[in-house]
């Protein structure tokens, strides 16, 4: 008996072939998605690469200028041990960035040149050579060259877009003729690498599964769907979640350690970035102090703002038994329209966080003051307990003073009288930074 195949027919086409169809279809557009989702992840990356070399241009310009009022020759070393880490950390995050922007050899010999004539110059400061008169005027061009790049990468960063940018009159070009235009900064030795971080201090030892994270979240948000979006392994473990609806995006992060919070962001609500007035400042360092006092952060200090589009980023720091503790920091997001808290940065806090033996200080203040670099005027002074390493805390006379129109934050130790630390505060549209 012959056989009669049977062909199904639909619009006039065989409907294997619309099935075929669709499922070539289907796969167009999950490989659309799916190259969709590749480049966000690499534009994502270029971006927080691009910020990292920003900020690290601008703390390093911070750092070059701090030489012109470190007074003594353990303070010089210092800085120049920053500015060779700092210059070291930039050079990776140039490394990371797309060819387009990481083949700017000019700007890479800027920065570890940089980094190396810093090395040169603290083995000089430690065998006790004081700087030259004419090394103090190459530290001078260094700064006003670094500032001029933090400027440009800091614009950058604000406007979202990542252009690359040169050192003009730097290490322009590659070959031997114009790198020997300024001899005074080569260098042949190393520079090193910043020591790996310790285990967090401020978590309990008892943990938490994602059931207990997903009932911890949703308490502190219950007018929210939360997703889990999993557990991210780092030094501070945490079950991660998120919520997307008509009140915004918002992401939470639950530490398994305590079941704690470590952080979250929502979205604002405007866009403004003018600096506040008076009241308003007042109004919104209100809503972060209580939100941080109803979720159990206890007494906090606020050392700085920002501005940003729609928020105002408010940072403080724990206070024990009058003491500013530094290394216990809070980042506060608050919403300028509605002056709700959409935002809180724990990571700081949750790492060095417990109770402090803290001893009284040993030189007066007036000790102190004396030994503050000839210029600076003191404004305001206060006792404070700021990080040297990992595992070592210093207890200081915090000074805040100005010399001409410049501000500074410089940290004399209260046993020995020496420098610590010095901090400059740059007043901008978008705040009060201390770096």
């Amino acid at each position: 008996m012959m056989r009669i195949s049977k062909k199904i027919w639909l619009f006039g086409f065989p409907a294997i072939l619309l099935v075929g169809l669709a499922v070539m279809t289907v796969l167009f557009f999950r490989q659309r998605e799916t190259i969709a989702a590749q480049q966000r992840v690499i534009d994502a990356q270029t971006e927080s690469a691009y910020r990292a070399l920003s900020n690290d241009l601008n703390d390093l310009s911070v750092a070059l200028e701090k030489l012109s009022v470190s007074g003594t020759p353990a303070r010089l070393s210092r800085e120049f041990s920053d500015i060779q880490r700092l210059s070291a950390g930039a050079v990776r995050a140039l490394s990371l960035l797309p060819v387009r922007h990481g083949s700017d050899t000019g700007l890479m010999q800027f920065l570890t040149r940089t980094g190396d004539y810093a090395g040169t110059l603290m083995e000089q400061v430690q065998s006790g050579r004081m700087l030259t008169q004419a090394q103090l005027d190459s530290l001078g061009e260094l700064h006003t060259c670094c500032a001029g790049l933090s400027e440009s990468y800091d614009g950058n960063c604000q406007s979202g877009s990542f252009p690359s940018a040169e050192p003009d009159g730097f290490y322009g070009e590659t070959d031997e003729e114009n790198i020997t235009n300024y001899p005074s900064l080569l260098y042949d030795g190393p520079f090193s690498e910043s020591s790996e971080q310790s285990e967090p201090l401020g978590l309990p030892d008892d943990t938490i599964d994602e059931t207990e994270a997903m009932r911890i979240a949703s308490g502190l948000f219950p007018d929210r769907a939360l997703t889990f979006d999993g557990r991210t392994e780092s030094l501070i473990v945490t079950y991660d979640f998120s919520a997307a609806d008509d009140k915004g995006e918002l992401c939470v992060s639950i530490t398994e350690r305590g079941g704690l919070l470590l952080y979250f962001m929502g979205t604002p609500g405007g866009s403004r970035d003018d600096p506040p007035s008076d009241e308003e400042s007042e109004r919104l360092h209100r809503a972060a102090s209580a939100y941080l006092e109803e979720h159990g952060f206890g007494k906090m200090e606020p050392s700085y703002a920002q501005y940003y589009a729609g928020t105002v980023v408010l940072n403080y720091a724990a206070v024990q038994n009058g003491v500013i503790l530094y290394a216990d920091l809070v980042k506060v997001y608050v919403d300028r329209d509605t002056e709700a808290v959409i935002g809180v940065d724990a990571q700081n806090y949750r790492f060095h966080h417990r109770e402090r033996d803290l001893s009284a200080a040993i030189i007066t203040e007036q000790d102190a003051r004396n030994a503050l670099c000839d210029g600076l005027v003191p404004e305001h002074t206060a006792l404070a307990l700021i990080p040297k390493s990992n595992t070592r805390e210093v207890l200081c006379y915090e000074f805040k003073c100005t010399r001409g129109e410049t501000f500074f934050i410089v940290y004399i130790n209260a046993e020995t009288g020496t420098e610590e630390e010095i901090f400059e505060v740059i007043n901008s549209e978008e705040g009060d930074l201390v770096v």
